[in-house]
């Protein structure tokens, strides 16, 4: 009995100590105070939820504040700005030493800042793609978040399903699950409704229990919530599975890292060769050269920049309804030659029909569709595939389907309603997610995952009346029986039918059985429906060859108009021999019909197919459907195209699995091209599929829904499985995740990966730029001596942070750079190329000496002119600054910072295109728009007047003098940069050839 709040007071101490597998259901049920048939109330659910808290595991491997922290205190850039401001208190230059000190904070406090923001976001994105859990609350079934979960929960229990909590079994069907994680046993167990004697029985032996994390590998199943979170047996063992490659490095990252060491190693040659230039009797002046130098080739920060960049390229593809799970896949997306694609649900909305049906003694029918509403007319066609038009009116009856009293389309109609663990019910005013929303709103407002998740664009609510449960095909059928009056809610209430047993669906045999008994006339019968090709031999009723064929005739007819096609079968029982095995449930049965099933393309699916052939990628379909049915909706999404293909090639592009599984690894290889559309596909022929694909050294992807399908999601190049109707062993095996099923999305993820790499292209090829180009000017600068033949820095250490500030932001604005017009008529990018390909490397190297050249230039003329013609005059002008011998040393230091941080910023203008101008009309405007860049250029104008005309700043601080003339010479060289890069894109839209493209299909090339 419950009291009057709905929970147990004592249940606390129930919970954590309690032996559930000694205990009845009954029990059960009073002690956690739930129900069978309605579960929890929402009361209840909140209640509990004050109590226990969320249903996640503690883990101690996530990222805290304190980890991020750190792993910034192991960055190498901190320690040697740290290094260096220690270098200038020996020396004796306080403001120096206490500006670097600053900026190691800074770039610590940054650095920090966005790793831990990233971390934050990765958490965010790893939430949305966690398990969710199927329930019974307030009676009636909800999709929640497993975190969602609370003791008492009545938990509904699938094939491919991951177990969110502890529970006791109270309803099973064929149940079996894979407990390997827990007990090492690699066989699934088979799961009992039984009440155990031994309090401490071991956890492999508990079979009316199942268990958080561990995988529903057969079956069906209800079970009651009995522990949560740390409480669970996977919590008690502080256990984090599946997360293995979640924060494995990109490629991207871990060349990043090799960089920085090599340039490490670049930064302390280039120190002993400003030591060696002066035989190394080092004094200030000489160590600030090798300290600016040595900054000019250590890039402060850029590692967590990359990696900030990558992790907002994942959130950013939320807002694409694709969520990323593993970052590297952002880089692969790019180099995507092969998808290969369920069509169910991805190429096709998964909104299935009954359209057509079959019987051998009265010929076809057409059924009128209406969407998950029941309603509809029937119109006998006779012996034809018509469609309800004005042409075919006179060759159509329309029929009452009260008259539809035969045996054969009875049983046809009970075998859809019966075999069939779908529900269709009418649409509640309240609308149990929305409620799952309010429950749980305490615990997810103001997180990030709340903010991301309401970020994807949701699909347009169904205007339909009614809602379903079940996978597409078997909701279709429960539709169609409900046209008849005879779903299987009416069957079992009104006609007296009864469950006894039930033969899940198996891919591999493409078969699914249940046996029901009727109370009312004491008559039990086997129903059974499946692939044609397999139902056909187990009647008795087509025994002959001659019967098989009409009937392989009829499904062709069906299959031609894109239908997927079902056959129904079913068997009498005697009451003393109901089968106890699959195998005796499935033969000798009687068939009794087809139905046919259309489910419409996507409309944005054929666009979506285009969109890819012209980026390079080839579009495979894999499917469960019939060969003719196949050929026929890829030829309406142009996977097949008649124009372009031959039939020979055609004929070459279909096969069904049994024939692709059936050649050896040679005869693939052998194959000119990898069929295009595979009917009645299974888990198997995907894995081979893909294996296939890759020793032909193609980039794929595939997309997976089901339990069998993680083998080929694993070890595709990106594995993509489906948010709506993936299973969660599915999603866990998966590197991407479609919230909304759509093929469509996977062309969208491809363009916005591409973007993201084209990016992080264009922000490290400016940055190279930059510290090449000021790398090279400073080894130049060498030859520039003072009256003691010494070598004297042209760019004081405050100066070359300054720059890096003025760096930073023009590389953050190509960071976000909006995809390029051409970014899906690009061929994809060869998986082993370097992110400087040739012609970026090309670009780097013309574009730093064009900016080493200016700015040498910019120091030289100020330092001649104003001197005179005899250059530097005066000596160890950084130790102690002369207004009369080194005043023309400073001011080309002025002259040379203005053109330094205006000239770079002019080269990033450059750099938002490799080949198109920038500096014409559209690009002016670009610019203009663009407040980034327009922001920097004035804070920058505004700190360089500050530093150059306030004299105790610009002599005591930046060791430089006001300019005046300079500034014309600072603006001709900036004219003369945008000129120098307009012309050299003009010789390379001459003169280069296009990048080396990836071999695809030919035919894939002009359709």
């Amino acid at each position: 009995m419950r009291n009057k709040s709905g929970a147990n007071p004592n249940m606390t101490t129930d919970v954590k100590n309690n032996n559930w597998h000694t205990k009845s259901i009954e029990q059960v049920v009073n002690e956690l105070n739930t129900s069978l048939s309605d579960g929890l109330t929402t009361d209840e659910v909140v209640l509990r939820q004050s109590i226990y808290g969320k249903n996640e595991l503690t883990v101690t491997g996530s990222a805290t504040w304190f980890k991020v922290m750190l792993h910034q205190l192991m960055d190498i850039m901190n320690w040697i700005f740290v290094i260096l401001s220690v270098v200038s208190y020996v020396f004796q230059d306080y403001v120096t030493g206490s500006m670097l000190i600053a900026v190691a904070l800074v770039n610590f406090g940054l650095g920090f800042s966005q790793e831990y923001a990233a971390e934050q976001t990765l958490a965010a994105l790893r939430d949305l793609s966690s398990p969710r859990a199927d329930v019974i609350r307030d009676g009636k079934e909800q999709t929640i978040a497993s975190g969602d979960l609370v003791p008492g929960d009545l938990i509904l229990l699938k094939e491919g399903d991951s177990v969110a909590a502890d529970a006791r079994l109270v309803y099973i069907s064929n149940l079996e699950t894979d407990e390997a994680l827990l007990t090492g046993e690699s066989l699934p167990v088979q799961k009992q409704l039984l009440i155990l004697d031994k309090a401490d029985e071991p956890l492999g032996d508990r079979l009316n229990m199942v268990y958080s994390s561990t995988i529903v590998s057969k079956g069906r199943g209800h079970a009651i919530a009995t522990a949560t979170a740390m409480e669970t047996e996977i919590g008690k063992v502080a256990l984090k599975i599946d997360e293995a490659d979640t924060n494995e490095q990109t490629r991207i990252q871990k060349s990043m890292n090799k960089t920085y060491i090599l340039l490490l190693a670049l930064a302390i040659i280039s120190v002993i060769v400003v030591c060696a230039s002066v035989k190394f009797k080092v004094d200030f002046d000489v160590g600030m050269y090798a300290m600016t130098i040595a900054l000019s080739v250590l890039p402060a920060g850029l590692t967590t920049v990359m990696t900030l960049t990558l992790v907002l390229g994942g959130k950013e593809m939320t807002k694409h309804r694709a969520i990323i799970r593993r970052l590297k896949c952002l880089e692969t997306l790019g180099s995507l030659t092969h998808i290969f694609s369920d069509k169910t649900g991805t190429l096709t909305i998964a909104k299935m029909v009954v359209v057509r049906f079959w019987t051998p003694s009265e010929g076809f029918f057409y059924v009128t569709p209406n969407g998950l509403t029941p309603e509809g007319d029937v119109y006998r066609t006779f012996d034809k595939v018509l469609d309800l038009n004005d042409e075919t009116k006179d060759k159509i009856e329309r029929i009452e389907k009260t008259e539809l009293n035969s045996e054969e389309i009875q049983r046809l109609i009970q075998c859809a309603a019966l075999c069939n663990m779908s529900a269709i019910n009418r649409r509640q005013e309240t609308d149990p997610n929305k409620l799952e929303r309010k429950i749980t709103s305490k615990h997810e407002q103001g997180t990030l995952a709340a903010a991301i998740e309401e970020s994807i664009p949701q699909d347009e609510e169904d205007k339909s009346d009614w809602v379903a449960s079940g996978s597409p095909t078997e909701v279709a059928l429960q539709v169609f029986a409900h046209k008849f009056g005879k779903g299987k809610p009416q069957l079992s209430s009104d006609f007296g039918w009864e469950l006894i047993q039930e033969y899940q669906f198996d891919s591999t045999i493409k078969l699914m059985s249940t046996v029901w008994k009727n109370r009312l006339f004491g008559e039990s019968f086997v129903f059974t429906k499946g692939a044609a090709e397999r139902i056909i031999p187990l009647c008795n009723n087509l025994s002959t060859k001659e019967s098989q064929d009409k009937v392989m005739e009829q499904v062709h007819q069906l299959a031609s108009k894109g239908l997927r096609v079902i056959a129904m079968a079913y068997r009498k029982l005697e009451e003393s021999k109901l089968p106890s095995t699959r195998e005796e449930t499935e033969y000798n049965l009687t068939f009794c019909g087809l139905t046919g099933i259309y489910d419409p393309p996507r409309k944005e699916s054929r666009d979506a197919v285009r969109d890819a052939h012209r980026a390079g990628i080839s579009v495979h379909m894999l499917t469960g459907d019939h060969e003719v049915t196949a050929t026929a909706i890829a030829k309406e999404l142009n996977i097949l195209n008649e124009k372009t293909m031959s039939p020979e090639v055609l004929r070459e592009l279909v096969m069904t699995g049994q024939q692709f599984d059936a050649l050896t690894e040679d005869e693939i290889d052998g194959l000119r091209y990898l069929p295009l559309v595979v009917a009645r596909c299974s888990p198997e022929t995907k894995v081979k599929m893909i294996l296939a694909s890759q020793r032909r050294n193609y980039i794929s992807a595939m997309t997976g829904d089901g339990v069998n399908d993680s083998p080929s999601l694993r070890i595709a190049d990106v594995g993509i499985s489906m948010g709506k109707n993936g299973s969660d062993v599915a999603k866990q095996a998966s590197d991407m995740i479609l919230t909304d099923d759509n093929f469509a999305t996977i062309i969208r993820a491809i363009k916005e990966g591409r973007r993201i790499y084209q990016n992080m292209q264009r922000f490290l090829l400016y940055f190279w730029i930059a510290l090449v180009g000021l790398w090279l000017f400073l080894i130049v600068a060498l030859a520039i001596r003072d009256p003691e033949n010494r070598s004297i820095s042209p760019l004081s250490t405050i100066q070359m942070l300054f720059l890096y500030f003025a760096f930073t932001p023009p590389a953050g604005s190509l960071s976000v750079q909006p995809a390029s017009k051409t970014v899906m008529l690009e061929p994809p990018r060869p998986p082993t190329e370097s992110i400087f390909n040739r012609e970026i490397l090309l670009d780097l190297v013309v574009y730093a000496f064009c900016l080493g050249a200016i700015s040498l230039i910019s120091f030289i003329v100020p330092l001649y002119v104003i001197g005179d013609g005899h250059g530097i005059e005066g000596v160890r002008c950084d130790t102690e600054y002369n207004p009369v011998t080194c005043y023309s040393f400073y001011r080309a230091r002025g002259s040379l910072l203005v053109t330094l941080t205006i000239a770079t910023l002019v080269l990033m203008i450059h750099c938002r295109s490799y080949r198109e101008p920038e500096w014409n009309i559209r690009g002016l405007k670009e610019t203009i728009r663009n407040k980034s860049i327009i922001g920097t250029c004035v804070v920058n104008i505004v700190l360089l007047v500050i530093f150059l005309y306030i004299p105790k700043v610009a002599e005591d601080g930046f060791r430089m003098v006001a300019v005046t003339w300079e500034w014309g010479l600072c603006i001709a060289l900036c004219f003369f940069t945008v000129g120098f890069g307009e012309f050299y894109k003009l010789l390379k839209r001459r003169y280069l050839k296009p990048l080396e493209e990836h071999t695809v299909n030919e035919f894939i090339q002009q359709s």
